[in-house]
């Protein structure tokens, strides 16, 4: 903190030390520990009761293509097959696999295709010739058995003899089919509570500056003699209040 002395031979305080936010934060520890605890509170009611938990059903599947059947060597192969992995991420989504799906699984009859194409996450790692496949429900059993389904009925769309997507068919196999999650993948109870912790800090500081930003009294006898430039010759001990029961 720097300070210099004014005409009236008092030093003036430039800036806020960190000694003098260290006493505000203290004096106000109470008020800071109560709003902390609160939203704490708060979080852990919305995490535990409030939210509902979602499950995360994963299946894979494999895309390869046959050398004989395409008469290609093997590079080449693999390089169709990464060329496929993307043509197969916009096909699982697509409302002719999705209708299929609303068909086969009774309990999304009233679900819109938007919804459920939201719930499913179509993932790839580049060069790796694996398509990894996410579905989130509120219901494990709905997860496991949506994530199933969509997997396997693009696979019967694509090699359709009727009507088959020539790039795709025969060439989806699937690697490892879902399991029934057993514990949910949301919300991050442990991840909420720290968050929690650390906004609840942030909203006590911020609490407390504006507590002290309004508070215009003088709290101390160097503040009083800097601000109003004068010499204090005594002072009385005690609150306004216990020296009104004295008298």
């Amino acid at each position: 903190m720097n300070e210099n002395v004014n005409d009236y031979g008092y030093e003036e305080s430039e800036g806020v030390s960190l000694q003098y936010l260290s006493k505000i934060l203290w004096n106000n520890i109470k008020l800071i520990l109560i709003i902390t605890m609160w939203v704490i509170v708060i979080g852990v009611v919305y995490t535990f009761v409030v939210v509902t938990p979602k499950y995360t059903a994963q299946t894979s599947l494999t895309v390869q293509v046959d050398i004989e059947a395409t008469q290609t060597n093997e590079q080449s192969a693999i390089i169709i097959a990464n060329n496929l992995i993307g043509t197969y991420e916009e096909f699982i989504v697509s409302n002719k696999v999705l209708d299929s799906v609303i068909e086969d699984i009774p309990e999304l009859s009233d679900t819109s295709l938007a919804t459920i194409r939201n719930s499913i996450s179509v993932s790839t790692i580049s060069q790796v010739l694996i398509i990894h496949i996410s579905v989130v429900s509120e219901s494990p059993e709905l997860a496991q058995k949506l994530a199933n389904t969509i997997v396997n009925n693009s696979i019967e769309i694509a090699n359709d003899e009727n009507d088959p997507y020539v790039f795709l068919q025969n060439k989806l196999k699937v690697l490892d089919e879902a399991k029934l999650p057993e514990e949910p993948s949301s919300p991050n109870k442990m991840l909420n509570i720290v968050i929690s912790a650390l906004l609840g800090g942030i909203i006590a500081f911020a609490v407390v500056y504006v507590k002290e930003f309004f508070n215009n009294k003088y709290k101390t006898v160097e503040e009083l003699e800097n601000y109003l430039h004068i010499k204090v010759i005594a002072i009385v001990p005690g609150t306004i209040k216990e020296r009104n029961l004295v008298d």
